[in-house]
């Protein structure tokens, strides 16, 4: 192809790099073997946040939306700030076909208008993808921030959460500058 040419720019980098562009059948049919939706099981021993108003930030082309957040006010004129992260390691065990395709990968891989994800479709745009009105088990850190920004404590919990909407960075923005004016 010719330089430039996004196609081919990105043929040549996975070339080059020798990057993996599919996965192994074995964590192909892993991840299809995946339950939809939570089973009560799940639930035991997780902290239930989906009485919480969460709500992904991310850019507006983005695919995946695997974190989450919530403030509210807390005691002494702190805030408790809610950051949920997608509990990726419930679905992938250690040792398993997708674990070993994922160590391989290291991470997901970025070009313009397209991915080359760490972990199957079916995990990183379904199951680990925090979308508004649907139940997800995460990884939760609670942390209460006080007036000059730091941070007076910090928990961390399994949980389940709800996002209620995802928001693009300039909506975030823009709702942000509507708290300060109002």
């Amino acid at each position: 192809g010719f330089a430039g040419d996004p196609e081919a720019d990105f043929r040549a980098v996975v070339w080059h790099r020798d990057l993996p562009t599919e996965f192994s059948r074995d964590a192909l049919a892993e991840a299809d073997a995946l339950a939809d939706g939570i089973v009560a099981e799940e639930l035991q021993g997780r902290v239930d946040l989906r009485d919480r108003c969460f709500v992904t930030i991310d850019p507006a082309s983005a695919r995946d939306h695997d974190d989450a957040v919530f403030v509210e006010p807390a005691e002494g004129g702190c805030l408790r700030l809610w950051v949920a992260i997608a509990d990726v390691s419930h679905f992938v065990r250690e040792g398993s076909a997708l674990d070993r395709g994922a160590w391989l990968r290291g991470n997901s891989i970025y070009f313009p208008g397209r991915s080359i994800p760490m972990l199957p479709e079916r995990i990183s745009s379904d199951l680990c993808s925090l979308r508004p009105d649907v139940d997800r088990l995460v990884l939760a850190a609670e942390l209460e921030v006080d007036g000059e920004g730091s941070i007076r404590t910090a928990h961390f919990h399994e949980a389940v959460i709800r996002s209620q909407r995802r928001l693009s960075y300039q909506e975030a923005e823009a709702g942000m500058k509507s708290a300060e004016e109002g």
